[in-house]
């Protein structure tokens, strides 16, 4: 990297989206980055982590514009260098009221806005897909409130709405006729959705940095612990390295002419042994922290590239790796992996903690005070 020593101030916008602890552990291991953030919500832990050097509150806005202005505020404020939005909102905000920013020249690189909203609809980018003979799973398109009768896919599909939600809510599975029709009865489905069919087969993800359409780097994890049901993101992954796999990620961000990061969930399919497209989240990821552990630090590398500042393609480490979640959900399981004391604390986020506990700290406080106000 040519980073050198060279300080960098980045304002990291909170958002609408609980991503913010991972990004600050992330930017936190680069010495010569001084950290500011906005954020909503005083309460969260991270806002007591020494790692960050201002943090400022304002309270919820209906308003893009609003929001827009508090950035502003905040740029008056302190000598910034980068703008870092983490998830959807701040992102398609920024990039659809750049003029608005006093410096809008100091956003970090971000898509067009045409392909956000293509990447973050599923209806859309299924005929982007089929567009350009990228393997994805076969997907029917249906208007809001429009009844699925009978599917023009074999059972088991799949139902998605077209956007909102993420993290595997609003997904729903049948195995039948009977259980869609069943599910229509009981509800009203006020929103567009697709149908698609079920690929058996397992889920792996890879996360990119582009610039342009050419990827700058990348990491490729598949998924080996899940979380509290089939469809949410996994807690434990396994970073690797599958050749066919890359090249269909490199040809889907070269055909948005992606700039930015994005993580892409894909499924491999076992019946044509293909790896195929399943949605693109538009924004940073829960394993963010997975992959700077694996050697690639997505936003430090974000903040880089925006300063035209050169690196090589960064090698990532093939190694396994938990998260909080997947620890704790492992111990309980195995009440001896407490003692796999080298792996804890180099393949899991604790090592983030471990130098600064105190926002974990409060986290477990604040939960044990809900806990006696029930």
């Amino acid at each position: 990297m040519n980073g050198g020593e060279k300080k960098i101030s980045v304002l990291v916008l909170k958002g609408h989206i609980n991503l913010l602890a991972f990004i600050v552990n992330c930017l936190s291991q680069v010495k010569s980055i001084d950290i500011y953030v906005i954020s909503n919500n005083k309460n969260e832990g991270v806002g007591r982590s020494r790692k960050i050097k201002n943090i400022s509150y304002y309270p919820n806005t209906i308003d893009d514009i609003e929001w827009v202005s508090n950035l502003n505020k905040e740029l008056e404020k302190f000598e910034i260098d980068l703008i870092l939005p983490l998830d959807e909102y701040g992102i398609s905000t920024l990039i659809k009221y750049k003029d608005l920013l006093h410096q809008s020249d100091k956003l970090v690189l971000l898509p067009e806005l045409d392909a956000f909203y293509l990447a973050n609809n599923k209806g859309r980018l299924s005929k982007h897909l089929d567009l350009f003979n990228i393997p994805a799973p076969k997907s029917v398109l249906y208007n809001k409130n429009e009844i699925c009768k009978e599917p023009p896919i074999e059972f088991p599909i799949l139902m998605k709405p077209l956007e909102g939600l993420g993290g595997g809510m609003g997904i729903n599975l049948f195995n039948d006729e009977a259980s869609l029709k069943s599910f229509f009865l009981s509800n009203k489905v006020d929103y567009p959705y697709l149908i698609q069919n079920y690929i058996k087969g397992y889920d792996i993800d890879c996360s990119v940095l582009c610039k342009n359409g050419d990827i700058l780097a990348f990491t490729i994890q598949k998924g080996t612990l899940a979380g509290d049901s089939e469809f949410v993101p996994n807690i434990g992954l396994d970073f690797l390295f599958e050749e066919d796999l890359y090249n269909v990620v490199e040809k889907l961000m070269n055909s948005l002419n992606w700039s930015g990061v994005a993580h892409i969930d894909m499924r491999y399919d076992e019946s044509d042994k293909k790896f195929k497209v399943i949605e693109i989240n538009p924004r940073y990821w829960e394993t963010t922290e997975g992959s700077e552990i694996a050697g690639v630090n997505f936003p430090y590398l974000h903040c880089l590239t925006s300063l035209n500042l050169s690196f090589e393609l960064p090698k990532y480490k093939h190694v396994k790796y938990l998260n909080l979640k997947g620890l704790s959900k492992t111990i309980r399981t195995n009440g001896l992996f407490l003692f796999r004391l080298n792996f804890i604390f180099n393949n899991t986020p604790v090592k983030y903690y471990l130098k600064d506990p105190l926002p974990l700290l409060f986290i477990i406080y604040y939960k044990i005070k809900n806990m006696f106000r029930r």
